[in-house]
């Protein structure tokens, strides 16, 4: 099967369009570990060269797992580059030690390693300021995306982790996806290519290499087209996640209030499958990954969207989704002090003078103060007169009916006498302090907190 055969037998070329996956005069970073996927892509690259006006730049990365094998691997892949010709760059990670130092499996920090540096090297093509995008191809194939369906099956997964991985994402694109192995082995073996072999993927003690080695030709025993018929899947399930998607972003833009606040009546009557890709995409923006928001997360938070009062459901890097009466709403975690300066002044009260009406300046009857006032938040016991009957009111239930966030009853200021507030700082003060006819001495308290006029 000669490279063009078996860009056309495959649809390569196809594939390629449908994701618009390259455009003419790109610069394109491929990722050369020099296993027969890569090193098929190789050849696609180079056979499409011409036609695509590509600029074609290797990488390779060396994770310095296999003693003296990783290191033939690379003169391999130097030796490949050089023989047609294409710019390699080489990096050398040092899996072992990364995972000493992060706890995360050799699989992850491998994988994270090279996206990283695939990445950093298209950056640095891209500032050379050249005509075209960059783009980063790595050689992913049917069984790849197979093996990571039953992957996510087996440790739970939603509509995303069934889809398996996607054709596109950013500037990486896999032009092999929809190939299995099996042909690019074929490729590989009539054209008389030489590839490197990692004996580690042969080892059943990674869980993808059982489902590689154990229960994908188990499939392929009942089902020959077992394979076949998993890529259709993923490509329909594909096609409704973007459906869902775009009836999300929808929903996010109904529901958009002041700042991040999205409104709490807009999930609730929403469809349960629209709501939770919403939150999901809402959640991810607090995020450094779309994986941080969990399932978990998403079912916790629909489940208290009817609740009555505030709700909060903790969310990963000290966050907090808070579900409060009219609202949703994500908060980092707080400074517990409260922040801003009180100032005092005494004075006489003469006729005519004009009561303040800005929200951080109050004036209070010196002569109804039975206690040293005390600036605090606050505590067991403390109270507010509503009204002029001299009727009163806990300051929890004061917070509850005012609809006030859980999260800032803590942190608001409180100016006391005794366990009686006279002023809820930014709100309102107590009926029994305000200035009256028979008022002689006044108090003027001023809080002066940042933006606060």
């Amino acid at each position: 099967m000669t490279i063009g055969s078996f860009l056309d037998k495959k649809k390569i070329r196809d594939y390629i369009q449908k994701h618009n996956m390259l455009n003419k005069g790109d610069r394109v970073v491929l990722g050369l570990s020099g296993g027969p996927d890569s090193v098929c892509l190789f050849f696609v690259l180079l056979a499409l060269k011409e036609e695509y006006d590509l600029d074609i730049h290797a990488i390779h990365v060396n994770h310095c797992i296999r003693e003296g094998d990783a290191d033939e691997d690379q003169a391999y892949v130097e030796s490949l580059c050089r023989d047609f010709e294409v710019p390699l760059k080489v990096v050398r990670a040092d899996i072992p030690a990364m995972v000493a130092e992060s706890g995360r499996s050799t699989e992850e920090e491998a994988r994270m390693a090279r996206y990283e540096t695939f990445e950093a090297y298209a950056m640095e093509l891209e500032a050379e300021e050249e005509e075209g995008s960059v783009k980063i191809a790595v050689a992913h194939n049917a069984d790849d995306n197979a093996e990571t369906v039953l992957f996510h099956m087996a440790r739970g997964t939603g509509l995303d982790g069934m889809c398996g991985i996607v054709p596109t994402r950013g500037r990486i694109i896999r032009p092999l996806l929809e190939v299995p192995k099996a042909e690019i082995l074929e490729f590989i073996h009539d054209n008389e290519i030489a590839y490197c072999v990692d004996e580690t993927n042969a080892e059943v003690t990674y869980d993808r290499n059982r489902i590689r080695h154990n229960i994908l030709p188990e499939l392929s025993e009942i089902n020959p087209k077992a394979l076949e018929h998993i890529t259709d899947m993923t490509n329909r399930l594909m096609e409704v996640a973007d459906y869902i998607s775009l009836e999300a972003k929808g929903l996010l833009a109904i529901a958009k209030d002041e700042g991040d606040k999205l409104r709490k009546r807009a999930f609730i009557t929403a469809p349960r499958v629209i709501a939770s890709q919403a939150l999901k995409e809402y959640l991810s923006g607090f995020m450094p990954n779309q994986k941080d928001v969990s399932a978990v997360h998403i079912e916790s938070i629909l489940g208290l969207l009817q609740e009555e009062g505030e709700r909060q459901v903790q969310l990963p890097y000290k966050k907090t989704l808070v579900i409060s009466y009219e609202h949703l709403y994500v908060i980092d975690e707080e400074d517990d002090e409260p922040k801003g300066t009180i100032s005092y002044r005494e004075f006489d009260l003469e006729p005519g003078m004009k009561y303040p009406t800005g929200t951080y300046t109050k004036w209070f009857d010196c002569d109804k103060i039975s206690d040293n006032v005390v600036i605090r938040t606050r505590a067991e016991g403390d109270y507010l007169t509503i009204d002029s009957a001299g009727n009163h009111k806990s300051i929890q239930d004061y917070f509850v009916d005012e609809k006030i966030p859980r999260h800032k009853r803590d942190k608001i200021i409180l100016v006391c006498d005794g366990s009686h507030v006279m002023w809820v700082v930014g709100y309102r003060i107590s009926e029994y302090y305000k200035i009256s006819n028979n008022t002689t001495r006044v108090l003027e308290i001023v809080y002066g907190g940042t933006g606060n006029e």
